[in-house]
Order: structure tokens, then C-alpha cells, then sequence
């Protein structure tokens, strides 16, 4: 998996700058915002949202599958576990073209299943 200078936004890591939205709801202004921040920035919530929207997976997955490791239940605003649940709303396809996100993902899904027998 290659590096990510987590210093860059998404906006300098894709080479894509959008307009500005023209429709003002919260969730498009808040992705409009998130591509202007620094990702070593991004909490839970964020890349709850980003994920849930589908946006810029190939960079947030990672990020949230290492946050995942450490705990399967962290959690964005709305409830316990939340990032976890819009990571495994990915579709299929994104995770059979990147086997070595999937892998991850497996992990954590064994590392939340031995927690909840315990």
C-alpha cells in the first residue's frame, strides 16, 4: 500500500479542486469543507461521513481501517460504532479490486468478533 503524506488534503492528494456547491446542505457543505483539510486532521467523524458518501475511499479506508484496528467500535456522532458500519457499506467491488484493504477489514472484523465473545 503506498504512503500517504498526511499533511495534504484531498484536494492536493487527488489533483481535483471542486466548486463551490451549489446546493447548501449540510452534508454537501461539510464535504466540500472536509476536501480542504489536512487528512492528519480527520477524526472519526469525518471519515464517517466521507466514507458513508463514498468520497475518496482509496485514501480514507486506511485511515479508518488503522483507527478500526484499535478499536472496532470507535465511533463519529452518531452512535457506537458508526465508522465501523460505513466501512462495511463499501460495496463489494471496491473491496474485491483492493484485496489488501479487504485483508484489513477482515482483521478488524476478527478483532470485533473475539471482543464481543469476551
Amino acid at each position: 500500500m503506498q504512503q500517504v503524506d498526511l499533511t495534504k488534503t484531498l484536494e492536493e492528494l487527488e489533483g481535483e479542486k471542486w466548486n463551490e456547491p451549489n446546493f447548501a446542505s449540510r452534508l454537501v457543505l461539510q464535504g466540500y469543507e472536509l476536501r480542504k483539510k489536512p487528512l492528519c486532521e480527520w477524526n472519526n467523524e469525518d471519515l464517517r461521513l466521507s466514507i458513508g458518501q463514498q468520497m475518496s475511499l482509496d485514501f480514507l479506508l486506511p485511515l479508518a481501517l488503522e483507527k478500526l484496528m484499535e478499536n472496532p467500535l470507535s465511533s463519529g456522532d452518531l452512535y457506537m460504532g458508526d465508522l465501523f458500519c460505513s466501512v462495511l457499506k463499501v460495496g463489494q467491488r471496491y473491496w474485491e479490486e483492493h484485496r489488501e484493504l479487504k485483508n484489513e477489514l477482515d482483521e478488524v472484523i476478527r478483532t470485533y468478533e473475539e471482543a464481543r465473545k469476551t
